[in-house]
């Protein structure tokens, strides 16, 4: 390519498509239960354990937990191979992007009609998969809230959100690139959006505990 950061577009296509891959519409359709007919009518782990139990919301929280790393490990391995002389920097964003991409992809699947999760499990683990210090720290935040709190929406919130706070302050210190939040910002907001109408349930103290314990 003439420029290198044409290869941003790709990468971010990537993370969309591997993203967009309806794992838990798949793992319940196993057992023959529509998961956009329950609950919530989203594709992720909470919503398919109801569906079909944890039959169906254990491969299902694995697959969309590694959606997000499958897209930062791929685009990263075909820079290596397509374009080995571009910029550490420049490396980080098409990453960045298909982490990026891969939460977006989730929430809106091009394979469902753009329907899809809420995009929480995803957007921790890609946070591990680009950073581990604030991986971490989404992934043990997130944890908790689930523990604690049992109310998946909080959790999937307090991902989205600790991701970007995560990134901006290290970005605003000199100790991460800027480029982060070419994954940190589109994820957030896809986060948001796609829980709005739980939004509503929390301020009315109407929204579903989890009840697995």
């Amino acid at each position: 390519m003439d420029s290198p950061y044409l290869y941003v577009p790709a990468t971010l296509l990537i993370g969309y498509l591997l993203g967009a891959i309806p794992v838990g519409f798949l793992a319940c359709r196993v057992w023959g239960v529509d998961i956009r007919t329950v609950g919530s009518g989203r594709t992720g782990a909470t919503n398919a354990w109801r569906a079909a139990g944890l039959k169906a919301a254990l491969p299902t929280a694995l697959g969309d937990a590694l959606k997000g790393v499958a897209a930062v490990v791929l685009v990263r391995w075909l820079l290596v191979q397509l374009a080995p002389a571009v910029t550490e920097d420049l490396s980080v964003l098409a990453a960045a992007a298909a982490g990026g991409g891969a939460v977006l992809g989730h929430n809106w699947s091009v394979f469902l009609g753009f329907r899809g999760g809420a995009g929480g499990m995803t957007c921790a683990l890609t946070c591990l998969a680009l950073n581990p210090i604030v991986g971490l720290i989404v992934v043990l935040v997130g944890a908790t809230m689930i523990w604690w709190g049992r109310i998946a929406a909080i959790a999937t919130l307090s991902t989205g959100v600790v991701s970007l706070a995560g990134f901006l302050a290290l970005s605003a210190n000199g100790v991460l690139s800027w480029s982060y939040l070419a994954f940190a910002i589109p994820a957030c907001l896809a986060i948001i959006v796609s829980l709005r109408s739980n939004r509503e349930k929390l301020r009315q103290q109407d929204e579903r505990i989890i009840t697995l314990w």
